[in-house]
């Protein structure tokens, strides 16, 4: 009597073992546990963390935002040897044009991301501030305002990426608080 729940319980146990093991992450999330994914540059890419706001899927977004700034950035900036890079993206969604009939035709991604790469040992080699928008229709047919709205999440993605490295390039001449990350005062002589 009691061996057959045990081996019900030995043959569950079997048959779940190699889904354990698969490897398997969400497609938007996950990491490493400490939120820093793998990369293989010196600049590693932290989890970007998203402000959700009202109509909007920030983990897609983010997600895009992370792969163009591995793409752009994960292997170095001059003046950068190595660091983390740390990014906070918000975005909303602004309806532009209307139909007759009172439904938005046209709308805008806006996004912003605030960003701080770190040093090894903590401390701020830079900080700032990035905002950038992409618009999109809504189509007739049936999907294409899901396909319109991941093509412009994708387009401002890739804005807000290139806009990071952009101010990273600039920062990496200018000498900071490495506590704050604010430009350090010139001494003065």
């Amino acid at each position: 009597m009691i061996r057959a729940p045990l081996f019900k319980i030995g043959v569950l146990a079997l048959t779940l073992a190699p889904l354990a093991a698969c490897g398997f992450t969400p497609v938007y999330g996950g990491g490493q546990g400490n939120g820093v994914y793998a990369n293989t540059g010196p600049i590693k890419i932290s989890e970007i963390r998203a402000v959700a706001s009202a109509g909007s899927a920030p983990g897609r977004t983010g997600h895009f935002l992370r792969q163009e700034l591995v793409r752009s950035v994960g292997q170095g900036i001059p003046g950068f040897t190595t660091g983390t890079l740390d990014v906070v993206l918000r975005q909303t969604i602004t309806r532009l044009a209307f139909a007759p009939d009172q439904a938005a035709s046209r709308s805008d991604y806006i996004g912003g991301a605030v960003w701080t790469l770190s040093a090894p040992d903590g401390s701020i080699l830079g900080t700032g501030s990035v905002e950038e928008r992409a618009s999109f229709n809504f189509g007739d047919a049936a999907y294409a305002d899901l396909a319109a709205q991941t093509a412009a999440q994708e387009r401002l993605a890739y804005l807000l990426a290139q806009g990071i490295r952009s101010q990273m390039i600039i920062a990496a001449g200018k000498p900071v608080d490495p506590k704050t990350g604010k430009l350090a005062a010139p001494e003065v002589k």
